[in-house]
């Protein structure tokens, strides 16, 4: 009774009880790109799964990606260039846009991860985000969930993890998915990065029973 009851307001007040708008997929990893390659391309698309016409507003969060890499977002209008960062497009009611996103080499090896993020106009709890990984050699990408929270971020020389509790192993990958440190059997204690140079990493972390329960990107400074 109480769940009918919670649809029959928000219908009411007019605000969305599910998401309309869907990013497939959600998770994209394209991997083997070489210093030979000017163009890489990551494939999605948005869907308008209401039964109206929409506007909608995307926004690029760059995660991480090699100093010398440029990166681009092309939309069901047209392609942007790398300083466009979010841009609005249309879509009628069960169409699909093009939503993929560039990296330009450069002739240098390196990788990136990137995160666009889509949100109707009219309803900003109607949105969905996909994570685009370029070059992440990780054995199997997962989504930056921030399920455990790290701190501080940026770190200087050691994080903390809050609910420390449930974590008994931690990886740290570097932005070309390499594998720069890992601490088995963790306590409660604090994990020390001072021999990791500046820049982001990945954190991954698993509970006692090989299950990972958090992504979280850390920045050291």
């Amino acid at each position: 009774m109480k769940k009918l009851y919670i649809i029959a307001v928000g219908l009411l007040l007019g605000v969305s009880t599910y998401a309309q708008t869907v990013i497939e997929p959600n998770e994209i990893a394209v991997e083997g790109i070489t210093v030979q390659q000017s163009d890489v391309v990551a494939n999605a698309v948005v869907i308008n799964q209401s039964s109206e016409s929409q506007s909608y507003v995307w926004t690029r969060e760059i995660v991480d990606i090699t100093p010398e890499w440029f990166t681009a977002v092309c939309d069901v209008n047209l392609c942007h260039g790398p300083v466009v960062g979010e841009a609005g497009f249309n879509l009628e009611a069960g169409q699909e846009g093009t939503l993929d996103v560039h990296v330009y080499p450069s002739g240098f090896e390196g990788g990136a991860i990137i995160i666009v993020t889509v949100t109707n106009v009219n309803d900003s709890e109607d949105t969905d985000s996909a994570t685009y990984y370029f070059n992440q050699a990780l054995s199997a990408p997962a989504a930056i969930t921030n399920a455990l929270k790290i701190y501080p971020n940026p770190v200087v020389s050691e994080f903390f993890i809050e609910g420390a509790d449930k974590v008994q192993r931690i990886e740290i990958y570097n932005i070309s998915g390499q594998l720069v440190k890992e601490v088995q059997s963790f306590g409660q204690g604090s994990v020390n990065v001072d021999g990791l140079g500046t820049g982001n990493y990945i954190v991954r972390m698993w509970d006692d029973s090989n299950t990972q329960i958090s992504t979280n990107v850390l920045t050291v400074q």
